[in-house]
């Protein structure tokens, strides 16, 4: 206590002074430090209270009575509770908004705020004092600067990532925790926002804490939820037996100080419930697969023959996907329109809150009732949706970001017979020794009914009208990529490797045009003797080839263009809009920053005012948002990108023919001069650096030509290509002066958009695909 108290912690001798003189009533030099303390506080009268107490005691000094009796005129008693009467209403009606009964929160408080005193400190803090009902007073939670203390608490373990919590509040005193925790996960992932529970059994204690902080926002949030009087902890069970998609409390805060007594804690009552949903789950799943227990392949492949050649009922399908991604929503979306205009059924779980995860047995009721043929999945595979999905319904399964911590080979390894996985990486999948009937080459599509909205209105014509626009948030230039980058190195050793490839980097740009994995293998390799390092492991060369040096790339690749095409603006007075985040920060390119485009009638008015824009992939013209934006009814030009095309891989395969090469071994072996020419072509590098991530090289070049090439599927492309800043030039201005050629040539690429690369014939071919592999897996069985 003296050492607190030396330390000038006045609050904090207080909270051990108090406890220490019911225990030891008798230490008289204790009790006056305490009495001084209260003072140099301004809280008279818990001084007051404290001496008198001493005088009373036999044997007290006999300046005790007199210090009584100068203490007794000074200002510094309890505030009177209705100065914050107006806080308390508000915080009332927005309870009374959702249901609960204000009224009842209200009379407790009339019946029991003697027993809750507020004061004012000299430091402008409010402190609160309950009594036990039996005269004894005691801060609650304590005496002290309670923001600051609640600051110094650690978070939920929890707190920190993108989707924490759920939290139960047993109590939330004087708020100032709970308002940290409302705060802290607050919009923590595109929108996410936890559900925050609060149990008070106490109403008095609740209207206590209500009249010290204007919550009037918080209370009206719909992701927190409060439950006042002793039925609290079952209210909160019957609530979520009700609504199966509100998440279970993950962790448990008990702040329960400003209650005048205790009360038994509703966390077992929740602990039962939440061991009753599990055995609800656990039996919904067992009956599920008991269903679908006898659908084995050749009942899978008749269901589909006949579904697809309108024999029997339309294909039913199931899909789930959560309102916390960006482009997935939208992907989803335009899936579902397309399943239905193909004539069958799609039902799609989403949540219907910000705060609400969609629960097991809303997949299981659903799943019940629709009795699907396909679970259609974004991103996931089988292992992620453990008892969720019964293990005989297909699922389907389109990788759209090649995530590798979804697609590796510990998950690949449990996918079922009769799951397909659809996407670019076809050929990193049959390496891994998996079927390739199961894997179904395709690009992004586009949704020419998304992006064929009605013509732009003159408003929105005048508004987004320019010469040339580009839409990315690539923004980020090559060296503040790099920059970025280098700061996660462990070791100046990594850093130097990193720096040597930066500086390597455009040398390489300007013989071979854009990234390739074999020319990336070879940076490595020239970069590690360089620096006198040794890189070990597939994972870390596969972060250089697949992330650093890639993305790197991608940065010297679109910049470079961009900085051709502000040249000619400058010079020409041409009107050039970057839209997307961050370009207002670039040190060259800030100038012609537009903006955020939002996806939707935005993007679409942009891509068709503009009389050119641009496409900058390295990847290559058929990307995502060239096909948004050729669907609806824009002008493209692109950079060229010196990759292997379909005239090559077509030329390759024949002279493999003419060799009469029928295993890749056989054609890592063969000397034949041109048909190494035509390789190296195709794979933009040395055949051997290829063989080392691809040893089947020739199934490889196979699975080749079920990938669209874009020269061989859009008319008059290369028309629009461009390489050099005097190439843009010349197009541009051609393009410029002939707005009946840029239509023409508009109009024939959305047509092949349409016809090839839009959801319906997309899905259209995922479902044949399916159904021919299992026709084929059935007859297999069938001859076994």
């Amino acid at each position: 206590m003296l050492a607190k108290l030396k330390a000038g912690g006045g609050y904090e001798f207080l909270g051990l002074a108090a406890p220490y003189l019911v225990a030891c009533p008798g230490d008289h030099y204790a009790r006056l430090m305490a009495v001084q303390e209260y003072l140099k506080l301004g809280l008279v009268k818990p001084a007051q209270e404290l001496i008198a107490a001493g005088a009373a005691i036999r044997g007290a000094p006999a300046e005790f009575g007199d210090l009584c009796d100068r203490m007794s005129g000074m200002a510094g008693g309890a505030d009177s509770w209705a100065l914050y009467n107006s806080t308390f209403e508000a915080n009332l009606k927005s309870l009374a908004g959702k249901g609960i009964d204000a009224s009842a929160i209200r009379d407790s408080w009339a019946l029991d705020h003697t027993s809750y005193e507020l004061y004012r400190d000299r430091n402008g803090l409010k402190q609160v004092r309950v009594s036990d009902g039996r005269n004894e007073w005691n801060w609650a939670p304590g005496l002290g600067n309670h923001t600051e203390a609640a600051d110094s608490l650690p978070l939920p373990d929890d707190s920190g990532g993108i989707m924490p919590g759920p939290y139960l509040f047993d109590g939330i005193e004087l708020g100032s925790y709970f308002e940290r925790v409302y705060d802290k996960t607050l919009d923590t992932f595109h929108g996410f926002s936890c559900a925050l529970y609060i149990l008070e059994p106490d109403r008095s204690a609740l209207a206590a804490a209500l009249h010290l902080r204007d919550w009037s926002g918080i209370l009206s949030d719909p992701r927190v939820f409060v439950f006042v009087g002793r039925r609290c902890a079952e209210e909160l069970r019957d609530l979520l037996e009700r609504n199966v998609n509100l998440p279970w409390p993950q962790r448990s805060l008990t702040l329960s100080g400003l209650r005048r007594k205790s009360f038994e804690t509703g966390i077992e009552v929740l602990q039962r419930a939440a061991a009753e949903r599990l055995r609800a789950i656990e039996l919904s799943a067992q009956e599920l697969n008991a269903r679908y227990a006898s659908r084995d392949v050749h009942y899978w492949a008749k269901r589909f023959r006949e579904a697809l050649s309108g024999t029997g009922p339309p294909l039913r399908v199931i899909s789930a996907v959560s309102t916390h991604t960006t482009f997935l929503q939208y992907s989803m979306r335009d899936v579902r329109r397309a399943l239905e205009a193909l004539g069958h059924g799609c039902v799609v779980l989403t949540e219907g809150t910000n705060h609400e995860v969609i629960g097991p047995l809303t997949y299981h009721d659903t799943i019940s009732k629709l009795d699907p043929d396909v679970y259609f999945a974004l991103d996931h595979l089988r292992p992620e949706f453990g008892s969720l999905i019964p293990k005989n319904l297909p699922i389907l399964t389109w990788d759209q970001d090649c995530l590798p911590d979804v697609f590796t080979k510990e998950k690949l390894d449990r996918i079922a017979p009769h799951d397909f996985l659809a996407g670019c990486t076809k050929a990193r999948f049959v390496q891994l020794g998996y079927d390739s009937g199961q894997y179904l080459s395709t690009s992004v599509p586009t949704s020419p009914e998304q992006f064929g909205g009605p013509a732009l209105t003159e408003e929105e014509r005048a508004r987004y009208t320019c010469d040339v626009s580009y839409v990315s948030h690539a923004s980020q230039t090559p060296r503040e990529f790099h920059d970025a980058e280098r700061t996660k190195c462990d070791s100046p050793k990594a850093a130097e490797l990193l720096d040597t490839l930066f500086e390597m980097m455009p040398e390489m740009l300007r013989r071979h045009g854009v990234v390739r994995l074999a020319r990336s293998l070879e940076m490595i390799d020239a970069a590690s003797r360089r620096c006198g390092v040794e890189i070990r492991g597939h994972g870390v060369r596969d972060w250089f080839t697949s992330w650093y040096l890639w993305r790197l790339g991608d940065r010297f690749f679109r910049h470079e263009a961009l900085e051709w095409v502000a040249r000619w603006a400058r010079n020409t007075g041409r009107t050039l809009r970057l839209y997307g985040k961050g370009w207002e920060r670039h040190p060259s390119l800030g100038q012609f920053a537009a903006g955020p485009a939002s996806n939707g009638r935005e993007l679409l008015c942009i891509h068709r005012a503009s009389r050119i824009n641009l496409q900058l992939m390295p990847a290559g013209f058929i990307h995502q948002r060239a096909m948004d934006g050729l669907a609806g009814g824009g002008f493209f030009m692109a950079r060229r990108v010196a990759a292997g095309t379909g005239e090559t891989l077509r030329r390759l395969l024949a002279r493999i023919r003419e060799r009469g090469i029928t295993t890749s071994h056989e054609l890592t072996s063969c000397t034949d001069a041109e048909l190494s020419r035509l390789q190296e072509d195709y794979l933009g590098g040395p055949v051997h650096r290829m063989a080392e991530y691809f040893p089947d090289l020739l199934n490889f070049y196979h699975i080749s030509t079920e990938i669209d090439h874009a020269e061989d599927v859009f008319p008059r492309l290369f028309e629009v290509l461009f390489d050099s800043e005097s190439e843009f030039v010349h197009k541009a201005e051609q393009f410029l002066a002939d707005e009946t050629l840029r239509a023409s040539i508009a109009g024939a690429m959305r047509q092949t958009v349409v016809d090839r690369f839009s959801y319906r014939p997309t899905i259209d071919r995922f479902l044949h695909a399916m159904c021919d592999y299992l026709q084929t897996a059935a007859r297999e069985r069938a001859g076994a």
